[in-house]
């Protein structure tokens, strides 16, 4: 098959855009869940918050994936290019069905066990942290397996504003009108996520199985050395050496072989290290990138400047350069 001749010729870009889909993924729903699972025992304690909660997380839900990366470019710590508005934009998705799961898994705790505890002495905390938790980590558990399949769905998109990962295939095969190559991403995208899903499912199923603490442990043990064992292979995978330049280009053909022009030329006659962002999202996110330096240089087309970044009127018989040109009206 041609996808499977691609590969082959691909097989170390590929290898490092699966590390870098890997560890957006994998660092964001771990956030997700450090603030996920302490929002959502606070709103099962406060029943009159749990609404509000839950109704801005639902909100945040509603925003389209690439309208939120959009949303961000401009905002300074969280935004910009690159993987890191990617995060913020993961964390944001994962948080619902993880304080969702988390304040159902703790609303449905039998109050005879509650009362249990009690008895025995336990403070509220520990009542929490011995009773509660580990009876609704089962629930925590699929809510987290919801919110890592999302996050390995929405990463594709990321690619847009140059957080890499798979959809960097995908992207590259749209703008070329070439199905080989979106397979090339979308096919190792499905299978990351199947994969994910299958994983987390079976630490869901393990930690329902009410065997022995033991069992119990070594399941949550497993998964988290499982986890850890990924991130720091995909961190070495995908780590990339800093660079003093960083060229962007557009996202087509043209504008990607323009932007690779450039890298090469600094490269070549200054002996800088250039890094690339190329295949971005369009004018609009290029435009972004360069005034928030995410990116120092892009090629733009004259007209273009004209029309879409500057708003500038032309007449017909008017020449685009003239209107760019210092001094002109």
């Amino acid at each position: 098959m041609a996808v499977i001749a691609f590969w082959k010729s691909h097989a170390a870009e590929l290898a490092g855009l699966m590390a870098q889909h890997v560890l957006i993924v994998a660092i964001s729903t771990m956030v997700a869940v450090a603030i996920g699972v302490p929002l959502g025992v606070f709103a099962s304690r406060r029943p009159r918050l749990s609404a509000p909660i839950v109704g801005i997380v639902n909100i945040v839900q509603t925003v389209p994936s690439l309208a939120m990366f959009g949303f961000l470019l401009p905002v300074p710590l969280l935004g910009g290019v690159g993987p890191r508005a990617a995060v913020v934009v993961l964390i944001l998705y994962g948080l619902l069905p993880i304080i969702r799961t988390t304040i159902a898994g703790i609303a449905g705790i039998d109050a005879s066990v509650r009362e249990a505890g009690v008895a025995m002495g336990m403070t509220p905390n520990e009542l929490l942290r011995l009773v509660e938790l580990p009876i609704a980590l089962p629930s925590i558990a699929a809510g987290i397996r919801v919110a890592a399949v999302v996050g390995v769905g929405s990463a594709t998109i990321a690619a847009a504003i140059g957080a890499g990962g798979l959809g960097e295939y995908i992207y590259r095969g749209l703008s070329m009108v070439d199905t080989t190559v979106i397979l090339a991403g979308a096919i190792p995208a499905a299978l990351l996520a199947l994969s994910v899903d299958g994983g987390l499912l079976w630490v869901e199923r393990q930690l329902l199985t009410r065997r022995r603490t033991r069992s119990r442990r070594a399941a949550v043990s497993l998964a988290a050395a499982a986890v850890a064992a990924v991130l720091l292979s995909s961190g070495l995978v995908a780590g990339r050496s800093g660079g003093a330049i960083v060229v962007g280009s557009k996202n087509f053909t043209e504008q990607m072989i323009l932007g690779e022009i450039i890298a090469e030329t600094i490269e070549r006659d200054t002996g800088l290290t250039v890094k690339r962002r190329l295949n971005l999202g369009g004018t609009l996110i290029c435009d972004r990138a360069l005034m928030t330096g995410d990116i120092d240089v892009y090629v733009e087309y004259t007209g273009t400047a004209l029309t879409a970044i500057f708003h500038q009127p032309i007449t017909p018989d008017a020449r685009a350069s003239d209107s760019l040109e210092p001094g002109a009206p």
